[in-house]
């Protein structure tokens, strides 16, 4: 009935596939659970325990793929008519969880169901603190979060196996997930959200977010220039942001306001009690500055 499809890298997720296990034997439906590691050099052999509970897969890989080849690669080994696709770092926290997606999978359900994400309770130190502070006000909270989320959802394998990406967008990381989104709205393909969250625990460190908040904003300038997703510009509000702020040629006093304000931005993201308004600036600051190299470069050809 399900397969369950897990990307890891560096990740200790034993626990998690034995809480689904556990849920899975209880519903008494076909299942599987296909782990693939995509290069990963830690917890390879502490995952390898997985290998001795039934209908479980732990695939190692040894070569690191990225995020499109490796969500690619795992429908290719599935073989249920639905795909429950999880981040690795998760942990099930409800009981039901598994019975809320099989009860959907038994009525046909042809949508693609979002169960979204819940935050941790507290936050585990000052160093993750800006990836709970925006999880817990943005990315847990429906009426906040803007575009699509891979991280805890359902899909027909007929839609999976249908989608079609260009690869050569997503050589960097950023907004995978944004243009999955597009495309099954244009494949008229609904998207259901459901109260029937995972809590992320694999929080990255302040620096680490900021880094990757830094190539997000340059890949989204990057995939919507090629004007093939010009639905980005709905799906994000930094975007939107960013291109009202060319519409009114206020790009200058964007640049201007980042270069004086930027290290006061940076202590207060570093620090236990970050701004997400501060955070917002910082991503649209950084866009300018991407922006402003990719029109160098363009020139210079």
């Amino acid at each position: 009935m399900i397969s369950v499809l897990i990307p890891n890298y560096n990740y200790p997720c034993y626990d998690l596939v034995c809480d689904l296990h556990r849920q899975f034997r209880a519903c008494g439906l076909p299942f599987e659970i296909i782990v693939a590691e995509d290069g990963s050099t830690r917890h390879v052999q502490e995952n390898s325990r997985m290998e001795k509970l039934e209908n479980v897969r732990h695939i190692v890989r040894e070569e690191n793929v990225g995020w499109f080849k490796i969500r690619n690669f795992l429908p290719t080994q599935a073989r249920y008519p639905y795909f429950l696709c999880l981040d690795s770092d998760a942990a099930v926290v409800r009981n039901d969880y598994v019975r809320k997606y099989a009860d959907l999978a038994l009525a046909g359900e042809t949508s693609v169901v979002v169960g979204g994400k819940a935050g941790l309770p507290v936050c585990p130190d000052a160093d993750h603190s800006l990836r709970y502070v925006y999880e817990r006000k943005r990315e847990t909270r429906l009426e906040k979060k803007k575009g699509f989320c891979t991280f805890n959802y359902m899909i027909p394998a007929s839609v999976a196996r249908s989608v079609r990406f260009e690869q050569e967008l997503f050589l960097t990381y950023g907004h995978e997930d944004t243009v999955f989104g597009i495309l099954l709205k244009r494949m008229g393909v609904g998207i259901k959200n459901i109260d029937n969250p995972l809590v992320h625990s694999g929080l990255d460190a302040n620096e680490r977010m900021l880094a990757k908040a830094v190539s997000a904003g340059e890949n989204l300038l990057r995939i919507y220039g090629t004007g093939r997703y010009p639905e980005l510009a709905e799906e994000s509000r930094l975007l939107s942001l960013f291109l009202k702020a060319r519409k009114f040629r206020m790009r200058w006093l964007v640049s201007f306001s980042y270069s004086l304000l930027r290290k006061m931005l940076l202590r207060n993201l570093s620090g236990s009690r970050p701004s997400l308004f501060f955070f917002d600036f910082y991503r649209l600051g950084e866009m300018e500055r991407s922006a402003r190299r990719m029109e160098k470069g363009s020139a210079g050809m």
